[in-house]
């Protein structure tokens, strides 16, 4: 009789250790399951995270690309200084379908040498004359004169950490709107003459009355 209890006893026990492994294999295949799992989403996670910090990188460097050209300075002059013809933002970013059409229809002069460049105009197109004045870090100031049958107008403008700022007084001796600089394509001369209004929406180009000299990076006037 006491055999049998002890044999009894001994299965019972081999049982409930084969149940507990079973269990523990399950519990600890599950675990793996979950560990394996959350592994692959943690290594997809860190695939998008690097594709994203990739782009992101990629689109700073884009943003932040700093233009050395005057075609590259061009291409990113606002629509406020130099309105486009036939741009639609909505369907035309950065207008640049109808910058292409521009350039394609009124380049007169591009000298990348001098950093110079000019443009015709048609009905209600502006003319654009652009040139560039290096300064000694190797910025610029980019000067921008534009011409219509009804006025003309000039910007001198700084492009720095992809924002355009109009610093025409800071950098430009009595600067006016009531005067006209004609930006020259070669040498560091800018000739200034007095607007002549003829009435409130029209003027004419007046007298000379001095010269701008571009030295030093700073702008002096010569009479």
């Amino acid at each position: 009789m006491k055999l049998k209890i002890s044999t009894t006893l001994l299965f019972c026990c081999v049982a409930l250790n084969g149940c507990a492994k079973m269990t523990a294999d399950k519990t600890n295949s599950t675990e793996n399951k979950n560990v394996s799992s959350a592994k692959i989403e943690m290594n997809s996670a860190s695939v998008v995270t690097s594709e994203k910090i990739a782009d992101d990188l990629k689109n700073s460097e884009t943003t932040n690309k700093q233009p050395r050209t005057v075609r590259e300075f061009f291409e990113l002059l606002p629509q406020k200084y130099f309105p486009l013809e036939g741009c639609e933002p909505a369907t035309d970013k950065n207008c640049d379908k109808a910058r292409r059409e521009y350039v394609k229809s009124y380049l007169e002069t591009e000298d990348t040498a001098n950093g110079f460049w000019k443009s015709g105009c048609d009905g209600g197109q502006s003319c654009l004359t652009l040139a560039l004045f290096k300064r000694a870090d190797s910025s610029y100031v980019v000067a921008v004169h534009t011409t219509h049958e009804a006025d003309e107008q000039n910007y001198f403008l700084e492009y720095k950490n992809a924002e355009w700022s109009d610093i025409s007084t800071e950098i430009v001796p009595e600067f006016s709107d009531k005067n006209i600089y004609e930006l020259p394509q070669k040498g560091t001369i800018v000739e200034v003459f007095k607007k002549k209004l003829i009435d409130p929406d029209w003027s004419e180009r007046g007298a000379k009355i001095y010269d701008l000299k571009w030295e030093n990076g700073k702008f002096s006037i010569k009479k």
